[in-house]
């Protein structure tokens, strides 16, 4: 038994720190050498297409959100109803690309008409591209590497829009602006789809959460109060809107959708939900 826990601490010891110097230590190690402004920012976890492939595992993935990652993305997919036929769909950052595969397909499956799919770093773009190979997506499916803070979309272009965990990675005000970028894009009955982290009830989870985010993700905290989608849609766009929440493991993640309503519906909140 003894011999059991050590590999097991061991094995927890080595992830750790493999993703201290993908993480934080790649940040370092750029800002001391100079690197392009442009890319300073962004890890090696999420630049490298090998480090990308090595980490790209289903049980890696889903330990780092505490094996809540295939809930999340269930409930993510599940929001893109009533129906796909004919819709065009924006994802905005595609990760390592699991979760776009599976909106991408059910896409294909519902008739959708266009899919975008959106990311700043060329590596994840394709990595996720090489996930899609086997579909016959002709020009349907759209790769587009570009600032989610500055969307080249017209205004009322999307049905639905899509972010996975990127919300958590950017400075607040940045967090803003995507939520009301993403907020302009979409037409009038379309629905924003995001899965992110939220304030757990458990203080323990708060305390172990707080070290976590100060390690790997400086930014991370913002979404337990200071970020509030409900506040910037409904004071920072002049839109209405139908919202929802649905937590998950204490309050630890939250799925969000929210409506966009059409001229002179009323605004309303639709409800918050504890799914465990």
């Amino acid at each position: 038994m003894i011999t059991v826990i050590t590999v097991i601490f061991a094995l927890l010891a080595l992830v750790t720190v493999y993703f201290l110097i993908v993480t934080r230590f790649s940040i370092m190690l750029q800002e001391l050498l100079g690197s392009d402004r442009k890319s300073e920012h962004i890890y090696w976890l999420y630049s490298n297409r090998f480090l990308i492939w090595l980490t790209d595992r289903q049980v890696v993935i889903s330990a780092i959100l505490l094996f809540n990652y295939n809930r999340l993305v269930r409930d993510v997919v599940g929001r893109l109803n009533p129906e796909l036929d004919g819709k065009d769909v924006l994802q905005i950052s595609c990760a390592f690309g699991d979760l776009t595969e599976k909106v991408v397909r059910k896409c294909v499956t519902e008739g959708a008409r266009k899919i975008v799919i959106l990311d700043l770093i060329a590596s994840e773009i394709t990595h996720t591209r090489s996930k899609l190979e086997d579909l016959s997506l002709g020009e349907r499916c759209i790769f587009v590497r570009e600032d989610a803070v500055n969307l080249s979309h017209t205004d009322e272009s999307f049905d639905y829009v899509v972010i996975f965990f990127l919300f958590h990675e950017l400075p607040l005000s940045k967090k803003v602006t995507v939520l009301k970028e993403a907020a302009r894009v979409l037409k009038p009955g379309g629905k924003i789809v995001f899965g992110e982290f939220h304030r757990p009830r458990p203080l323990l989870l708060r305390l172990s959460g707080r070290l976590f985010f100060s390690v790997f993700e400086k930014y991370a905290e913002e979404m337990w109060g200071a970020f509030n989608p409900e506040t910037v849609l409904d004071g920072e766009t002049p839109f209405g809107w139908v919202m929802s929440v649905k937590t998950y493991f204490f309050g630890n993640y939250q799925v969000f959708s929210a409506e966009k309503l059409g001229p002179g519906e009323a605004y309303r909140v639709e409800g918050f939900i504890n799914g465990g």
